[in-house]
């Protein structure tokens, strides 16, 4: 039980020190940035019978969720803003 309970303390603390370095580097926590990561879900670059690009993005249970075209999805990033493109624009103008 010991062992366990220093193991365990052990990682508490690699963790906060973690933490502190993601502050010191970026500002915000990794971990924070890993949940809203995995609630947007990731693209997995596929290809189609016809040789178009694909992107896939997965559920939990690994089936898909949504395949879309690259040139679709591209299309439809570049349509919208990023809170950095934003905030630069209204300091800017």
């Amino acid at each position: 039980m010991a062992k366990k309970a220093k193991k365990k303390a052990a990682k508490k603390v690699l963790k906060k020190k973690a933490a502190k370095k993601a502050v010191k580097k970026g500002g915000k926590n990794t971990a924070a940035k890993k949940k809203t990561a995995k609630k947007k879900g990731k693209r997995t670059t596929l290809y189609s019978s016809k040789g178009k690009k694909l992107y896939a993005v997965r559920n939990a249970d690994g089936s898909f969720k949504d395949i879309q075209t690259y040139q679709r999805a591209h299309a439809a990033d570049m349509r919208q803003t990023s809170a950095a493109e934003a905030s630069t624009e209204a300091t800017a103008g």
